[in-house]
């Protein structure tokens, strides 16, 4: 599925259709979120499953996994990680677990341990 709009905030509210609730059943936020900012900032990235990382997504990721993921790159190994935000990390741990096509999943899961890789060697 894609969303009928990219555009904000119509992107969230076609989600919310979707997917009022992140993968551990609470609610997201107006903004799209569950968890705050320093929530998010304080998690250890380079040690977290997929599983654990997947409930720090944001509406949009859970609601279109496939889609969102054609909107990423193609390779993970070179993307500046102090660039990337926790909730993109997430996202790509949601997608692992719950896009729909399998080369997807795959990626996904690749491109999460290439990142996790590169978050453990600048210690995050």
């Amino acid at each position: 599925m894609e969303p009928e709009s990219w555009a904000f905030p119509d992107v969230i509210e076609h989600a919310r259709k979707i997917s009022p609730n992140n993968s551990e059943g609470k609610p997201f936020n107006q903004f799209g979120l569950v968890y705050s900012s320093e929530e998010v900032a304080s998690l250890k990235l380079s040690i977290l499953s997929a599983t654990e990382l997947q409930k720090y997504a944001d509406i949009v990721t859970h609601a279109y996994p496939d889609a969102v993921a054609k909107q990423l790159p193609e390779q993970c190994h070179n993307l500046p990680v102090e660039q990337l935000n926790e909730t993109a990390v997430a996202g790509i741990a949601y997608i692992s677990i719950n896009a729909t096509n399998s080369t997807t999943r795959k990626w996904a899961t690749e491109c999460l341990s290439a990142i996790q890789c590169n978050f453990a060697k600048i210690g995050r």
